[in-house]
């Protein structure tokens, strides 16, 4: 019974590791009384081991706990339940108050002169009128065309080789990179010198996986994406493949280039 016991709160915190379940979903207090009941009746070396595991894999899980707080700490996070209350809590007076220490408008305009009306009048005057900015716009419709294969290869969009040629060259190319089985940073395999490249490659690595030449991991909590190199292609013939989008911004890639 308590070697059951055991395993289940093992089984239990390797969930969180997985980012099955949050790390607060866990009753750290429940958990260690499961722990401290078993340890005197401790009487095999299989016992204490599986009772350290225990201790080892619940300690990871206050690791993921205090990354959590420290994670949100550093975005200033506070939950939107406890803003309203204390909104609601407080007068008129003190949300105006507020509000003024906050407020930092564009412009401030300290007096009313003869130029700064005849500015103003100026500017409302050339406004277009409403009933002309609201119309709807001026849409032409076009057939749809066929573009030939040299016009698909001429826009990058059809390889010269074979696509499963560039498929297992991107593959032995992440290989070469970390190893054999080795794993590495989405953006840091997929980041390149211009924007349409880093597109590109993003591309290839949403087939890499679903053709199972390599694993995609996305840890939640730490906001952080891994890709493994699989040392053999696992296709599942049996099954259709399934893209992964992965969405590529702009200014992400910048945040990445530090520029």
């Amino acid at each position: 019974m308590a070697q059951s016991e055991l395993e289940s709160v093992i089984n239990l915190c390797k969930m969180v590791q997985s980012g099955k379940i949050e790390p607060f979903d866990i009753d750290f207090d429940y958990v260690i009384t499961i722990i401290r009941r078993h340890y005197p009746n401790i009487k095999f070396v299989e016992d204490f081991c599986l009772d350290a595991q225990a201790i080892k894999e619940l300690s990871s899980v206050l690791e993921r706990q205090n990354q959590w707080i420290a994670h949100q700490s550093s975005t200033l996070y506070k939950d939107p339940f406890m803003l309203s209350q204390s909104l609601m809590r407080m007068d008129i007076g003190a949300i105006a108050d507020a509000f003024l220490k906050s407020w930092h408008p564009l412009l401030e305009l300290e007096q009313i002169s003869a130029k700064t009306l005849a500015s103003s009048l100026g500017y409302w005057g050339g406004l277009i009128p409403f009933d002309e900015r609201w119309t709807e716009p001026d849409v032409a419709v076009r057939d749809t065309e066929y573009a030939s294969r040299a016009e698909a290869s001429a826009l990058g969009y059809l390889p010269e080789e074979g696509f499963m040629d560039v498929i297992e060259a991107f593959w032995k190319e992440l290989g070469d990179r970390v190893g054999p089985g080795g794993s590495i940073e989405y953006w840091e395999w997929i980041g390149a010198d211009t924007y349409e490249d880093t597109v590109y490659r993003s591309f290839l690595t949403v087939f890499l996986v679903s053709y199972g030449y390599a694993n995609m991991n996305t840890d939640r909590l730490l906001e952080e994406t891994m890709i493994f190199h699989n040392s053999e292609p696992q296709q599942d013939t049996g099954r259709s493949k399934v893209s992964l989008p992965m969405m590529v911004d702009y200014e992400e890639w910048r945040l990445w280039r530090n520029e």
